[in-house]
């Protein structure tokens, strides 16, 4: 990216970031919400999408945009942070934390799973 678009992208993170802010906690309580309800059931793997899509829709057709936006945010954060911890707690890096996965998702697509 030249200095110029990254400078750009950059002033509009910020401007992104402080428009969302008052939308943080609210999401971070549907983070929390969406993650209980996807995960610890031993449920079918094939049903999580559609509980977080279920999520999802009812925050956009409920909230909006903004705060679809704030949820992503949010669940990208959780996500990110996750990774790092499961890295420090196995001895691993986070690239082959994410590598595994990746491995794993082009495994299902080739149906080699």
């Amino acid at each position: 990216m030249d200095p110029l678009a990254r400078h750009k992208m950059i002033a509009q993170v910020q401007v992104e970031r402080e428009r969302l802010m008052p939308q943080h906690a609210e999401a971070t309580r549907t983070t929390i919400d969406m993650l209980r309800a996807g995960t610890g059931h031993d449920r079918d793997p094939h049903v999580v999408p559609y509980v977080n899509l279920a999520y999802l829709l009812g925050v956009k057709n409920t909230y909006g945009e903004d705060e679809l936006m704030a949820l992503a945010l949010s669940v990208a954060n959780w996500a990110t942070t996750a990774i790092n911890d499961l890295a420090r707690n196995t001895g691993r890096t986070p690239q082959q934390i994410i590598d595994r996965y990746e491995t794993d998702v082009i495994a299902v697509e080739q149906g080699l799973d």
